[in-house]
Order: structure tokens, then sequence, then C-alpha cells
């Protein structure tokens, strides 16, 4: 019981402690939820920043576009220089603004610079612009041979008549204040990375300066995600060099990306997962912590309080233990007035009332004991006067049989025997009176009684078991009964030589089996019936089993009243008498076994 205290309050407290502990798993979860929430909502406001400034300054080219002070074949170039410096006032190219022909020569640059008439056609930006006649903003472009970073914006120049006659752009320089200040005011946290990336992975803002221009750690996984325009949130790996420069270390990030829709650009915020989980991991060490010194506290609770409720308990089961062994002498001390003291107390009372119970029923089972001996002996006297009546009226039976046959053999026969001689004398002396016909049907008549006399004979007591043995009263019953009917027999014979045994015990086997085969004959319907008989040292064995209808032995043996229940009764009864076994097996269409057993006493295996 201690054991159960414990375990019982331990669980309590664990139970406890881990609804608690999945309370703060969801709530901790929720704010990771939230916080990675925010910033990808952080990167989309700063992609939408960076697309406001893009779209303001792409305006500004389109203004020079819209002006209809171009013309770039009038050779009066006073009119587009103004054009291209109010444009440059108010955009972010800082680099300067430049108007370019259909050829990709550039034509007019602000401010004036030497290079003006380089050629920038190769530039596949250049060549899109031109052949699709849409606004673009270029990924970072190294100016050869200077190598100089600059970010092309360009949009088409067209004609009075709609026609493209050539490219208005502008240049940004990618470390210029105007595109840094888009992340500068934006909250950030320690280890984090705010940038901007170009198509190809290529970070052209960022908040670490030593990272602008280099390729991002997820330069591919960038180009799919600024391909496929997709806000996302996922977690990332990162290599960087190790301690001492000594190999590289892999670490894990949470990365946050917002497209631009301007550029195919994108905005990406990086942070370590450590920064980003560790207040749930904070969270989550404080509440291990909590959670096992809860388990410490309630375990010495549990012990205390187990010590004040085991150790009178444990005295009340040594006293019900010697009361289960026998022992009522002992009194159960009185534990106290809580519950076990009133439990102790219930038990001292249960006791003595018991220890009274225990003196009555002793004193009751001995009468008990005394009258089942005479009972038993009453029983025991009944039964073998029922077996000795049993035996009588089976012998009585016998010798009635016998007296009957007798008669009839000597009396109703010979009667009838005369009587045919009757006939036969009136038939020849009185031929002349009396028709032959009539002569020939009386004395059928009385042949026909003549045989059924020698066949009724013939069953009450067959002659053919007294004079030739068992064998051949069992072959004999079986061509009687059966054969005639057209019933096929297969009768075996196993063991030593034909035996002649006790005149029941014969009897009583004959009788059984002649029992079976007129049920098998009058009721069975069976096309073959096989019967082994068996002889062994101790005991002989018979076995019977027919193909026919069958029947529910269970039901049959209920119902004492019908014919067949009365035979099977009586098989049983005449089995019993010679201590022997019976056993029926038979169900509905799958025909019957017999299997009779019949021990021999010490002078079976002589001849009588």
């Amino acid at each position: 019981m201690q054991k159960k205290i414990i375990i019982a309050i331990i669980i309590n407290v664990i139970i406890l402690s881990a609804g608690l502990g999945i309370i703060g798993h969801l709530t901790i979860n929720q704010s990771i939820d939230r916080s990675l929430h925010s910033r990808l909502t952080l990167a989309g406001i700063i992609a939408n920043n960076i697309d406001l400034l893009l779209e303001r300054s792409l305006n500004r080219l389109y203004d020079i576009s819209l002006s209809g002070k171009i013309d770039l074949k009038d050779n009066n170039w006073k009119p587009e220089k103004e054009a291209l410096q109010i444009a440059y006032q108010y955009s972010i190219f800082t680099d300067g603004i430049f108007l370019m022909d259909r050829t990709g020569n550039i034509v007019l640059t602000y401010p004036s610079r030497l290079e003006n008439h380089e050629n920038l056609l190769s530039n596949p930006y250049v060549s899109k612009i031109i052949m699709e006649g849409k606004p673009v903003i270029s990924d970072i472009h190294t100016v050869e041979p200077t190598g100089k970073k600059v970010i092309y914006a360009m949009v088409p120049l067209k004609s009075k008549h709609g026609d493209i006659v050539g490219v208005v752009g502008g240049e940004i320089d990618p470390t210029s204040f105007r595109l840094s200040q888009s992340i500068e005011g934006m909250p950030r946290e320690p280890n984090t990375y705010l940038e901007i990336i170009d198509s190809h992975g290529i970070i052209i803002v960022s908040n670490n300066p030593k990272r602008v221009f280099l390729s991002s750690d997820h330069n591919r996984f960038m180009e799919n995600l600024i391909a496929q325009k997709k806000p996302e949130i996922r977690t990332c790996h990162r290599c960087h060099s190790g301690a001492g420069g000594k190999g590289d270390e892999r670490s894990t990030d949470i990365l946050a990306f917002a497209p631009l829709k301007m550029a195919h650009w994108g905005v990406s915020i990086i942070q370590p997962e450590k920064d980003v989980f560790a207040p749930s991991e904070k969270l989550r060490t404080t509440f291990i912590a909590f959670s096992l010194g809860s388990i410490c506290i309630a375990l010495i609770i549990a012990i205390g309080m187990s010590k004040s409720i085991v150790k009178p308990v444990h005295k009340l089961i040594d006293a019900t233990n010697k009361i289960a062994d026998g022992d009522m002498s002992k009194s159960i001390a009185f534990g106290g007035i809580d519950e076990i003291g009133i439990l102790s107390s219930s038990f001292e009372v249960m006791r003595v009332k018991l220890a009274d119970s225990l003196e009555g029923l002793r004193h009751y089972n001995v009468q008990l004991e005394e009258r089942v001996v005479e009972r038993t002996k009453q029983i025991k006297a009944s039964q073998k006067k029922v077996e000795n009546l049993l035996k009588m009226v089976i012998s009585a039976e016998e010798e009635e049989r016998k007296r009957i046959a007798r008669g009839l053999h000597d009396e109703t026969m010979q009667s009838l025997s005369a009587l045919l001689m009757k006939i036969d004398m009136c038939s020849k002396m009185y031929a002349e009176h009396l028709p032959s016909e009539k002569i020939d049907e009386m004395r059928n008549i009385a042949l026909k009684t003549l045989d059924e006399i020698h066949s009724l004979i013939q069953n009450l007591r067959p002659t053919v078991v007294d004079d030739l043995g068992l064998e051949a009263g069992i072959r004999w019953l079986l061509d009687k009964h059966l054969a005639e009917k057209g019933i096929a027999c297969d009768f075996n014979v196993m063991g030593a030589e034909e035996k002649r045994f006790n005149h029941r015990i014969e009897t009583a086997l004959f009788r059984i089996i002649q029992e079976a085969v007129i049920n098998i004959s009058k009721h069975a319907s069976a096309e073959n019936v096989f019967i082994v008989l068996q002889y062994m040292s101790d005991s002989i064995a018979v076995h019977m089993e027919d193909d026919g209808k069958g029947f529910d032995a269970a039901d049959v043996l209920k119902h004492t009243d019908d014919v067949r229940g009365l035979g099977i009764m009586g098989m049983r009864e005449r089995a019993y008498l010679v201590d022997g076994k019976l056993k029926i097996c038979s169900t509905p269409g799958n025909g019957t076994r017999l299997s009779l057993w019949i021990p021999l006493p010490e002078y079976g295996n002589k001849h009588v």
C-alpha cells in the first residue's frame, strides 16, 4: 500500500506537470508562430516599400518618354537634357539617367560623362526591353572594364506615333543610401540578416555591409522563390567557417522571404533557429526543473503520509491473516477514531461472531457427516436391492422365455403336427367329398402357423446359443433379421479362439446384440452393417456400426415411453448388471455406432 500511495501521488504530480507542460508547450508554439509570422510580415513591408520606391522611379522615366520633347533625330539635345535633369532630381538613379537608341548606343546621359557612346545591346535586359517593349529592372550588373556594380531601370522610349524608338534608363548604385535606407529603419535582432537579393541570389542590400555583392547562402533556393513570386517562411541550413578557420560548421536558420512585384528581387530575413527558439528552450528548461522539484517534494510528502497510513494497516493485515489461518483466539487492538480505527473495531466484532459461527458449524458438520454415512448405507442397500431385483427380473424373464418356448414346442407344435397329420389323412380318405383346394389351403395355414411358432421359439430362447455358443448365435441373428431383408453384414472375430463364458454374461451379450440388430432391421434403413467381436485376456468387446439414417440418441433416451427408448434403456441395464459399459453414438443422417465392453471374472477364461 505504501508503494501505491507514493506512486499515486507521484503520478498525480506528473499528470499535473504534464498538463501544465502541454499548455506551456502550446503557448510557446503559438508565440513562435506569431514571431515567425511577424518576420514574414516585416519582409513583406520592406518589399512593399522597395516596390513603391522602384515604381516611382520608373514613373520618372515614363515622364521622360511621355513628355513629347524627345526626338533622337533633330540633333537638338536641349529638351532631352532638361527632361533628364528633372527626372534625375526626383529619383534613386544616383549614377545618372541615359537615352539609348534601338541599336543599343547611349546617345545622351545626365549628368554627362565621357563614355556616352558605349553600346549596351549585349546586356540581356536591354535586348529584352527593345524586343518586348516592357519596363525592366535588372539584377546587379558589372560594368567592364571598371568592375563597377550598377542596377539598370529602363522603360521603352516611344515616338509620337507609339513606336519604340529607344530606351530611357537609369543607373542605380546598390551601395547608395537611397536603397539601404529601406532596411535601415526596420527593427532587427542580433545575428539577424535583413537583405535584398536579386534573381541570381546576389545580395543587393544587407544590414551587414560585408555581405553586399556576395552570393546568398541559399542562392538557388532564393532563385526558385523569386521565380515563383511566393512569400514563404522555412527552415534552412547555412555553412560558415569554424573557430580558428578549421573546417565548416553547419547551422540551422529560420528564413522569411517576400518577393518584389516591380523587379525579380526578394527580401529575406535570416535568423539562427536557436535564437528564435531560445525563449521556448529557456521556458522548457525552467519547467523541467520545476517538475523535478515538484516530484521530489511529492515523494517526501508521500513517504510521510504512507507511513502514517500503512503501519496500522499492516497490523490489521497480520490480525486478519491469523483469522484466515483459523486462529480466533487473539483479539484485534483498537486503532483509534479514524477510518482505520473504525475498521479495526469492525474486524474485532467480525472475529467474535465468526468464532461463534465456526463453533456452530463444527457441531453441525459432525451431525451432517453422521447423517451422510447413514444415508449412504441406506442408498447402497437400496441399490443392492434394486440390482438383485433387476437380476431376478431378468432371470425370471429368461426362465419365462424358456417355459413359453418349451410349452410352444411341447404342446402347440405337437398339436399342429397332429393337425397336419389329420389333414393329410382326410385328404386321402375323403378325397371324393372334400375339395382338394380347401384341403391344401388348410394344410398351408397349418404349415405357416407351425413356422411362425418355430420362429417365435427361436426368438424367445435360441437354442443355437446354448448348443453352439455366442458367435453362432450372432451369425444366426444376422441371417435371421438382416440378411433376409437384403442388408449386407460383415462379422469379424478378433483375439483368441472362441470361448464359452458364464451363462449370465453370454445371455447379456446375446440379448444386447439381439436388441441392436432388431433396431437396425426395423428403424435404421441401413444397407451395410459391420460387427466386430473382440476377445481379450480379461474382457470382451463388441463394436457395431451401420450406415443407416441414424437418430438423436440424447432425445430418444429422454423419452423412455418410446419403444426404441425402452429398448436402449434395457440394453444399458443388462450391461450394468454384468459390470459392463455401453456407448451409443448417433446423429440424424450419419448412421449409428455401438460399443460394448464387459469384464470377465476369473472363471471367464474357463470353458463352461
